[in-house]
């Protein structure tokens, strides 16, 4: 291995975990919208409530502002939700 820079990562290596958290945002969206889509389907009421604990942490760290998450979140409604990620992505 390389041993020139500090973590012995190839700058193959590097490029690839570069591009891993540049499209955090990306893969965040994906998650959000899968996430959404299973709450259309789901029935049980916990399985409901942790998918929206999931939302209101995705929605935090794509830096939607406080107040928008908790407008989106309030009424737990999905249609909702999916404007916005239509709005996003």
């Amino acid at each position: 291995m390389n041993q020139q820079n500090g973590k012995g990562y190839t700058p193959y290596q590097q490029k690839v975990i570069r591009n891993f958290y540049d499209n955090k945002d990306l893969r965040l969206i994906q998650k959000l919208g899968e996430l959404v889509s299973n709450l259309y389907l789901e029935t049980s009421e916990k399985k409901n409530e942790s998918g929206w604990e999931k939302i209101k942490k995705m929605l935090t760290e794509l830096k939607v502002h406080p107040n928008e998450v908790e407008y989106l979140t309030k009424g737990k409604n999905l249609a909702v939700i999916s404007k916005k990620l239509a709005e996003i992505f």
